[in-house]
């Protein structure tokens, strides 16, 4: 454990999340030093992300790891994350595993950033205006990729996202994820909806993201825009309390990601787990359709494969 204190240097990016400290409890419980974890309370997001490189760069370490406080880690996912980035090129700028996202239903890409330090100079400068892009660190790679940094996914769940948060986060998130992933609505509609009689998390969900589809001006990752407030004070609910110590542990968030099932829907849209899983190549696709479609029907279902892919990637 000592080696990974003399690599990382690790971030949590917060805005006072009811999962604040346990994220840092959880770190801690990794072997990472107090010493080597500095907390960022900046709004908005942009801002915590640019404060977030520049501590990376100050303090020197091979790797800045970036973790939102929202996300509660699984044991001894910084080493497997450590490991997985190991072998990689020098251009390889950032790494990021997968999370179980609560509100998505499954895994989804996501969580831990592991940020090669030596390069957050550059990333700094590529980074999206103040307040103008509302996804300003997927901006930020897609830039560094442009130029020769690129960024990667790795098949492993890191931990637990969106468990746990107080109601206001959860309508402020909802809210904007309206406008983030517009095309995912059936998706969140049919899990909050299905969830909402056993967890009021999923009733405050819909509430977020009906203000959110009503609402058509701009919207940014920032807790401190007024709608956004005015918008949860209307519900008239009462507030979680804060978290007990020991209330969540290492054991019970591992448990949560192994026991896991995700909800039929989510299973039918993405069969793959968001890429968690490797898609099948052509050529076992095609075997399989082969014996069971024999020789003649194999021809207009590989033509209809064949431009599926082709639209696939048109829309990427």
């Amino acid at each position: 454990m000592n080696h990974i204190n003399k690599i990382v240097t690790v971030i949590i990016r917060s805005v006072e999340e009811r999962t604040e400290q346990l994220c840092h409890e959880l770190i801690l419980s990794q072997g990472v030093e107090p010493t080597n974890v500095v907390i960022v309370r900046e709004a908005p997001f942009s801002s915590a992300l640019r404060k977030s490189f520049k501590i990376g760069i100050e303090r020197g370490s091979v790797w800045t790891i970036c973790v939102d406080a929202d996300l509660l880690l699984r044991p001894d996912s910084i080493r497997q994350m450590l490991q997985l980035a190991d072998d990689l090129e020098e251009s390889v700028f950032e790494i990021q595993g997968y999370i179980l996202d609560k509100f998505f239903g499954g895994p989804r890409m996501g969580g831990i950033h592991l940020y090669r330090s030596n390069l957050l100079s550059k990333a700094l400068s590529c980074m999206p205006d103040e307040d103008c892009d509302i996804r300003p660190e997927c901006q930020t790679l897609q830039i560094m990729q442009s130029k020769g940094y690129r960024w990667i996914s790795v098949p492993y769940i890191v931990g637990l996202h969106d468990f746990e948060q107080y109601y206001r986060d959860i309508f402020r998130k909802c809210f904007v994820q309206a406008h983030k992933h517009e095309d995912l609505a059936d998706l969140f509609l049919s899990i909050w909806r299905s969830g909402v009689r056993d967890d009021m998390d999923y009733w405050v969900g819909l509430q977020g993201f009906a203000g959110g589809i009503a609402h058509h001006a701009d919207v940014r990752i920032d807790i401190r825009q007024e709608f956004l407030q005015k918008g949860f004070e209307e519900l008239q609910i009462g507030e979680k309390e804060p978290l007990r110590p020991g209330q969540v542990t290492p054991d019970s968030v591992e448990n949560i990601i192994k026991t896991w099932i995700e909800p039929e829907l989510y299973q039918k849209k993405f069969p793959t787990k968001m890429g968690l899983i490797p898609q099948p190549s052509m050529k076992d696709n095609l075997s399989r359709q082969f014996k069971q479609l024999g020789p003649i029907r194999i021809i207009p279902y590989s033509f209809g494969w064949l431009l599926n892919r082709i639209g696939d990637r048109l829309k990427k």
